[in-house]
């Protein structure tokens, strides 16, 4: 694991614990999970959103980064 993808990690941490919008935490919890080497069918499954949602989040992140 490459030390960007470690300080990812711990940024998007640091997101979930400090935002009070529940949409946002779950974008960051998604691409998390994502980072974690989930699938974005096994994410979609455990955060109870479609796997197309899932997709537009992960991409929304490597587009823009958090500031989706």
């Amino acid at each position: 694991m490459t030390d960007l993808h470690q300080l990812e990690k711990e940024s998007l941490l640091t997101a979930m614990r400090t935002t009070k919008n529940k949409r946002l935490y779950e974008r960051y919890q998604a691409v998390y999970l994502y980072l974690q080497n989930y699938s974005k069918t096994e994410i979609a499954s455990m955060i109870g959103r479609s796997e197309r949602t899932i997709y537009s989040y992960v991409n929304a992140y490597k587009a823009k980064g958090l500031s989706v």
